[in-house]
């Protein structure tokens, strides 16, 4: 984990990654697929960017 500013970031295997976006997507205002690796979600406040790696998923948390 990494720890910038408002920025955190996460690499997590892609069960517990897809499992979370499913959460999220929910209480999104928006879900952009940006390209077949990044998805982003917004919810107001705080953007959340899953990214598709080689075996993992690593998930940026940008809060506003």
């Amino acid at each position: 984990m990494n720890n910038t500013a408002n920025k955190v970031t996460y690499i997590l295997d892609d069960t517990v990654a897809f499992a979370l976006m499913d959460l999220l997507k929910a209480k999104a205002r928006h879900f952009i697929q940006l390209n077949e690796y990044v998805y982003r979600l917004f919810d107001g406040q705080s953007v959340v960017t899953f990214t598709t790696l080689e075996n993992d998923i690593q998930v940026d948390l940008v809060k506003g």
